[in-house]
C-alpha cells in the first residue's frame, strides 16, 4: 500500500506477541487519528511483507506480499494470514497519521480498503492468535520446494486471484463458477449451507432462503435455482457469504443490473431472520448473484453509478448529494429527519445532506434552523435523530453508515425583533396615562380624606393586582408554548422507549401556573444474546421520564420568571 511521505514513529521494533503489537498500535493512535504498520515476518512456509492501516476503532486495509513468489494478497486473505502470524517474531515500522494523512492513505489505497473486512481492534488482536491456521497462503507455500526444480511453470499460478489459489478454507470462499447441480423435489430451488467454526440450526437458513425466493419471485422474469450460504460461526455472530444462482428471461444489460440490485437488497433485507430464529447476529461479508451464468457483486454495480446532487423537496429547502443507487433511500431519509425535527419544534430553513463513500457511507449535514433551544441542545437533538434513522437505514441497505459532521446555524426568530420594537412605543403611552392617573388618584384621595372616608387604598390595590395579572399573562403564554415544545422534543430522546403522544393543560391561580401533563410511550424490544432490556423495570423508565419533565418545568419557570408547578404528571407505558 502507498503511504504519504512521513517519518516513522517507531522503526525496526521487534515484537513477539499480539499484546506487544497492540501496544504499538495504541501508541500511534494516541498521537493521531490513525496508524499505519509495515510488518516483516515469516513462518516455515514463506516470508511476508504486510502493510496495515488502522483507525481508532478498527482495521481499515490489509495487504500482504509473499516475498518468495511475489504474490499479493488483499482483504480477507491478508487479514487471515496476519492473524495466523500473531505471536510469531515480527519486525515492525509504525507510523502515526493525522486526519488528512488518514484520508489520503484511504484514497490512495481504495482498492485494498474496499476489499478488507472492517474488524474491530479488540476482536482482531484477541481472536487472531487463537484461531486455527485457516490461511490460504500457508497451504500454497509448498511452491518454493518445487520452484527449485521448475521455476518457470510455477510463476503461472502466482498471478491467480486469492479465490482460485486458496484450497484450505473452501467453506468460507465457496467457488461460484460451477455450483453442483443436485436434483430437488418438484423443481424447488436448492439450499446449501456450509459451516465453518461451529453449527447453527439449518432451519434458520431455510426460512431465510424461503423469504429470499418468495420476494425474488416478484421480480419479473427472474427465477432462483440455488442459494448457497457459507456460514462462519463465532461467539454470538455468524459471518455470511451468500451466493444466489438463477436465470432471467431478459437479456437486456440494464434489466439484468436492476434485477441484480433488487436481489442484493432482498438478501440484506431478510438477514435478520437468522437473528430471530437462531439468536446469532448475521454479518454479511459478501453477496454474489449469478444470473444466466454471469456473476455480479454489489461493489461492481456501485462503481458504475455516479453521485447525484439535487433537491428532495419542491421548495428546494432540502438538498442531497449521494450515489444514484441509494438516492431513493436517502431522499426519504432526509425528508423524514427534517419532518421529525419540525415536530420537535425546530424549524428547518435549509439543509444540505452530503453523503460520502461507496461501501461505507458517511453523513455530513449543513443545516440552518430556528430553535427554541440553545445551540448545544439543538445540535444534540439533530445528531440523535440523524443517528437513529441512519442505524435503521444501515440495516435496510446493508451498508455501514455513520454521522460524521453537523454544521449548525441558529437563525433568530423575527418575532423577537417585533416585540422589542413595540415596547418603547407602549411604554411611552403608558407613562403618559400613568402620570394622569396619579394626579387623579391624588385629587380623589384628598377629597375622600376631607370627607373622612379612607376607601381609595382597597381600590388601588385591586387595580394593581389586575395590572400584575395582565403582565403575568403576557409572560405565561410564551412560557407554556416553550414548555410544550421542550417536553415534546426531549421525550423523543428518552432511551428504551418510543414516544407516541403528549397532552399538556394549564390553569392560572394567582401568580402560579399549574400544569397537567400526560405522555404515552411504547417500550422498545430488541433481540439478541441478552434479550430485550430485561434488566430495566417499567417503574424505572417511568421515573426517568417524570424526572425529565420536572427538570424541563424548572428550567422554563426560571427562564420566563413564571411560577410553574406540576399538578399531575401521568406516564403511560405500553
Amino acid at each position: 500500500m502507498q503511504l504519504p511521505d512521513k517519518a516513522p514513529l517507531v522503526e525496526n521494533a521487534v515484537v513477539t506477541s499480539a499484546g506487544e503489537l497492540t501496544e504499538l498500535v495504541k501508541k500511534a493512535l494516541s498521537e493521531g487519528k490513525g496508524a499505519f504498520l509495515k510488518i516483516f515476518a515469516k513462518d516455515k512456509n514463506a516470508k511476508y511483507y504486510v502493510t496495515v492501516l488502522f483507525d481508532s476503532s478498527k482495521v481499515l486495509a490489509v495487504e500482504c506480499l509473499v516475498v518468495d513468489n511475489k504474490q499479493t494478497l488483499v482483504g480477507e486473505d491478508a487479514v487471515n494470514l496476519l492473524k495466523s502470524l500473531l505471536g510469531r517474531p515480527m519486525v515492525v515500522d509504525v507510523y502515526s497519521l493525522d486526519e488528512i494523512e488518514m484520508k489520503l492513505s484511504i484514497a490512495e489505497n481504495l482498492d485494498v480498503y474496499s476489499e478488507t473486512p472492517k474488524i474491530p481492534l479488540d476482536e482482531f488482536f484477541s481472536g487472531g492468535a487463537t484461531q486455527p491456521p485457516k490461511i490460504e497462503v500457508p497451504k500454497q507455500q509448498p511452491v518454493p520446494e518445487e520452484k527449485l526444480k521448475k521455476k518457470e511453470p510455477e510463476r503461472a499460478p502466482a498471478p491467480q486471484t486469492p479465490q482460485k489459489t486458496s484450497e484450505e478454507p473452501v467453506p468460507q470462499q465457496a467457488p461460484v463458477q460451477k455450483p453442483p447441480a443436485k436434483p430437488t423435489k418438484s423443481g424447488e430451488p436448492e439450499v446449501v449451507v456450509n459451516f465453518v467454526g461451529g453449527r447453527l440450526p439449518e432451519e434458520a437458513f431455510k426460512k431465510y432462503a424461503e423469504n429470499i425466493i418468495k420476494e425474488a419471485g416478484r421480480i419479473r422474469g427472474v427465477s432462483i435455482n440455488r442459494i448457497e450460504f457459507d456460514a462462519n460461526v463465532g461467539e454470538g455472530v455468524v459471518y455470511l457469504n451468500v451466493h444466489v444462482y438463477g436465470s432471467s428471461e431478459s437479456t437486456d444489460k440494464r434489466s439484468l443490473e436492476i434485477a441484480e440490485k433488487r436481489l442484493f437488497h432482498i438478501v440484506s433485507k431478510h438477514a435478520p431472520i437468522i437473528l430471530r430464529e437462531a439468536e446469532y447476529k448475521p454479518i454479511l461479508r459478501d453477496i454474489s448473484v449469478v444470473l444466466n451464468g454471469e456473476e455480479a457483486r454489489p461493489q461492481e454495480i456501485v462503481e458504475k453509478d455516479k453521485k447525484k446532487t439535487g433537491a428532495v423537496t419542491k421548495d428546494g429547502r432540502i438538498q442531497l448529494s449521494v450515489l444514484e443507487d441509494v438516492w431513493p433511500y436517502f431522499s426519504n431519509f432526509a425528508r423524514t429527519v427534517v419532518k421529525e425535527l419540525e415536530t420537535a419544534g425546530i424549524k428547518v430553513n435549509k439543509a444540505y445532506f452530503d453523503v460520502k463513500g461507496r461501501r461505507e457511507l458517511e453523513i455530513n449535514l449543513s443545516i440552518a434552523v430556528e430553535s427554541p433551544f440553545d445551540k448545544p441542545t439543538t445540535e444534540k437533538t439533530i445528531r440523535t435523530i440523524l443517528s437513529r434513522h441512519a442505524k435503521q437505514l444501515s440495516s435496510s441497505i446493508n451498508r455501514y453508515i455513520t454521522v460524521h459532521n453537523v454544521e449548525l446555524e441558529l437563525v433568530e426568530k423575527p418575532i423577537t425583533r417585533q416585540v422589542s420594537t413595540k415596547k418603547p412605543v407602549a411604554s411611552g403611552k403608558a407613562a403618559e396615562i400613568l402620570a394622569k392617573k396619579e394626579l387623579l388618584e391624588k385629587e380623589v384621595e384628598k377629597l375622600l380624606k376631607e370627607a373622612g372616608i379612607d376607601e381609595l387604598a382597597p381600590l388601588t390595590e385591586v387595580k394593581k393586582k389586575e395590572a400584575e395579572e395582565t403582565l403575568l399573562r403576557s409572560r405565561i403564554e410564551p412560557a407554556i408554548e416553550a414548555l410544550k415544545n421542550r417536553v415534546h422534543a426531549e421525550l423523543k430522546l428518552i432511551p428504551r422507549v418510543t414516544f407516541k403522544w403528549l397532552k399538556l393543560n394549564h390553569e392560572i391561580q394567582g401568580s402560579t401556573v399549574y400544569v397537567d401533563i400526560e405522555a404515552s410511550f411504547v417500550k422498545e424490544s430488541v433481540g439478541g444474546l441478552f434479550g430485550a432490556y430485561s434488566g430495566v423495570s417499567d417503574d424505572r423508565i417511568k421515573k426517568d421520564i417524570t424526572e425529565t419533565i420536572h427538570r424541563i418545568i424548572r428550567d422554563v419557570s426560571s427562564e420566563y420568571s413564571v411560577a410553574i408547578r406540576p399538578r399531575n404528571v401521568n406516564v403511560i407505558l405500553r
